[in-house]
């Protein structure tokens, strides 16, 4: 991300890509995920995680004691967009981030 100039972003990426990860651990297994993708486009930050379950991911909001359940509360409302497809081999799973940086490279 910093080839990119993208250090004022890394902090929020980490955070969310963690919480997806996170999400492929809990709720399909380790080991499951088949991928993770980042791209710039010089107007946004695409990360994408593809794993091996077609079950596509759904907002829990968990409660004051809850230990699980704000993940995509929290990527909702940090990323511009996210969501999920699925793919012939499971699902990706995706946010972006708005950039002001120039635009350097798509992988």
């Amino acid at each position: 991300m910093r080839s990119w100039g993208l250090g004022e972003l890394g902090d929020v990426a980490s955070l969310l890509l963690s919480e997806l990860l996170t999400n492929v651990l809990v709720h399909v297994g380790p080991g499951a995920w088949h991928s993770l993708t980042l791209r710039h486009d010089g107007a946004r930050l695409r990360v994408e995680v593809r794993d091996a379950s077609s079950r596509l991911p759904a907002a829990r909001g968990g409660g004051l004691d809850d230990e699980f359940g704000r993940g995509l509360a929290l990527v909702e409302c940090l990323a511009a967009a996210w969501g999920a497809e699925e793919t012939p081999s499971g699902k990706v799973v995706w946010f972006t981030l708005e950039s002001d940086a120039p635009f350097h490279s798509q992988e």
